[in-house]
C-alpha cells in the first residue's frame, strides 16, 4: 500500500523532505493541524451537499449527511484535543 492517495479536492498526502527533519512529536502535531483541516474541507463539502439534496426532496439523506459533518468536526475536536495534551505535556516535561 502506498503513502500517497489522492482526493478530488485537490491535494495529495506524500510527506515531504522536510519531515525527515522534524521529531515524532512535531511530526504527529503536524499530522493532526492537517487532518483538522482536511476533516473541516469534508465537512464543509457534506453541509453544501447536504443543502443540495435537500432542495431535490431528499430531506432524509439531508439529515444523515448534516450529521456526518458534526461527526467529522467532533473528530476534529478530539485531534485538538491530543494536539493540546502533548503540547502541554512538552511544556511540563
Amino acid at each position: 500500500m502506498s503513502d500517497q492517495h489522492h482526493h478530488h479536492h485537490g491535494h495529495t498526502h506524500t510527506p515531504t523532505p522536510v519531515d525527515g527533519e522534524l521529531s515524532e512529536t512535531q511530526k504527529i502535531l503536524k499530522l493532526l493541524h492537517h487532518w483538522i483541516h482536511h476533516n473541516d474541507d469534508h465537512a464543509s463539502n457534506y453541509t453544501d451537499w447536504a443543502g443540495k439534496i435537500e432542495l431535490l426532496g431528499f430531506s432524509t439523506a439531508a439529515e444523515s449527511l448534516r450529521k456526518a459533518a458534526e461527526l467529522t468536526h467532533a473528530v476534529s475536536r478530539e485531534f485538538e484535543t491530543a494536539a493540546v495534551a502533548i503540547k502541554k505535556q512538552e511544556k511540563s516535561g
